[in-house]
């Protein structure tokens, strides 16, 4: 992290040396739950497909509160390395582990106790109560290995190490779509069995990042913290953003399917799972690159490089662009084949909901990116409350605000066209911020040239 760049070519190569293991590695943290939804669709059934979307928004919760405190910790760590204080550093990738295993053992027992209530608030149904809560119950069990192994995802590129995180997350992926198959199709434990599956699979991505950190080759260490609530207190504020734009991906499934439920049904909510397990892979996408793009902000944000800053925005809005319009074109054209991962085409009233559905849903996908893509370039910059700003208008305010005013209107097609409203409208929003920044951003770079 604490090389030089001399040259925009190098500043290229850097960028995509951060950028493919981080997209790659939250590919198949995504694949996880996807794998577990393809098992269940085809080895059990539409409502147990079901049960596992409604299951989602407490998983992107899991992952939010991670990156809560992952986002704010690595911004921190690689803007100390700029400024080479590398005790610094070490102090905060030390209570990034402690503050997540506090708030992951002390969320898994409340969740526990309050198992039924969370599925009927997440929206299980008479029909699906008891998956959800044979679903939910193991992956709670496990939930702070999946936050410990999300955060040190994230520090190991702030480490200097991005290729370890795609090595450790593919190595736990495999494990996941191995036993999954075992549990679910072999041994027949349903639901249960994919729960575990996903289970095992963070738990040994979680030993394999801090077997990296305590007898690798890392930069970070683990050292004695100090109890430095400022500090605390700037962990979590820097990284809101990225934690909301995180749980956006569950507040949006979680509003999704209370409209869907209203207008179409429990066949609805089965189509919209299979859009779910995609968009969730276009959202990882996104968040991939901001993750990619983020250490080396902030890195150069601790140098006072603006030059580099400013490369580095323009690289990162273009590939979330470009794989944008690769979400968009694959699913209008791959529509059937999609769906049919994960539903039977003979399930004929499910199928043909989900390839309306997505056709029409994708076309959110050309600029969700774009939007996530600012909002990760302020937190990096650590212009928290710009970052805040657009993190909540596209992943609550305006997705609430579209979502119960289309369907009105349109009924099915207005539930399917709504995220490119409310991105269209995020993204009006996002540029107005940007523009008004640039003025100041260009000045403060004329006075450090």
């Amino acid at each position: 992290m604490q090389q030089q760049v001399s040259s925009s070519t190098e500043l290229t190569k850097r960028f995509f040396k951060y950028l493919v293991p981080s997209v790659s590695a939250l590919w198949f943290f995504a694949i996880y739950t996807m794998v577990d939804g393809i098992f269940v669709g085809k080895g059990v059934g539409p409502l147990a497909l079901a049960a596992v979307n409604i299951s989602m928004p407490f998983i992107n919760s899991v992952f939010a509160v991670a990156l809560l405190v992952a986002i704010g910790c690595s911004t921190l760590i690689t803007f100390y390395f700029g400024q080479h204080q590398e005790e610094k550093s070490n102090e905060i990738f030390t209570l990034n582990v402690i503050i997540i295993s506090v708030l992951g053992i002390t969320g898994s027992i409340f969740s526990l106790l309050f198992l039924e209530n969370i599925a009927i608030f997440l929206g299980a149904t008479q029909e699906t109560l008891l998956y959800v809560k044979d679903y939910l119950r193991i992956i709670i069990i496990f939930s702070t290995f999946f936050m410990i192994a999300y955060s040190l995802e994230v520090l190991v590129k702030a480490d200097g190490h991005p290729m370890y995180s795609i090595i450790f997350v593919t190595l736990a992926a495999i494990i996941n779509i191995v036993l999954d198959y075992i549990f679910v199709i072999r041994l027949n434990y349903g639901i249960q069995g994919a729960a575990w599956a996903t289970g095992f699979s963070q738990l040994i991505s979680c030993i394999a990042f801090l077997l990296h950190f305590i007898v690798g080759k890392s930069n970070l260490k683990f050292t004695k913290p100090k109890l430095d609530f400022d500090l605390i207190k700037s962990i979590f504020t820097i990284g809101v953003p990225a934690s909301l734009t995180e749980l956006s991906g569950g507040f949006s499934t979680f509003i999704f399917n209370f409209v869907i439920i209203k207008f179409i049904g429990p066949y609805g909510l089965a189509a919209f799972g299979i859009i779910m397990y995609l968009n969730n892979i276009a959202l990882m996408t996104m968040i991939g690159i901001n993750q990619g793009m983020q250490p080396l902000i902030s890195f150069y944000h601790g140098k006072k490089d603006y030059e580099n800053i400013k490369r580095l925005l323009n690289l990162g809005l273009k590939t979330a662009l470009i794989f944008g319009l690769l979400f968009f074109i694959s699913s209008q054209i791959f529509t059937e084949q999609l769906a049919s991962l994960f539903i039977s085409p003979m399930e004929k009233e499910v199928f043909k909901i989900a390839l309306t559905a997505l056709r029409t849903f994708s076309f959110g996908f050309l600029i969700s990116g774009v939007n996530i893509v600012f909002s990760g370039y302020f937190t990096a910059i650590k212009e928290t409350k710009k970052a805040t700003i657009i993190s909540s208008l596209r992943g609550y305010i305006f997705i609430s605000i579209v979502l119960f005013t289309l369907p009105t209107i349109w009924q099915d097609f207005g539930i399917w066209i709504a995220p490119l409203f409310y991105e269209i409208l995020t993204l009006s929003v996002s540029l107005t911020i940007y523009f008004k920044t640039k003025v100041t951003f260009n000045q403060t770079v004329k006075t450090n040239v």
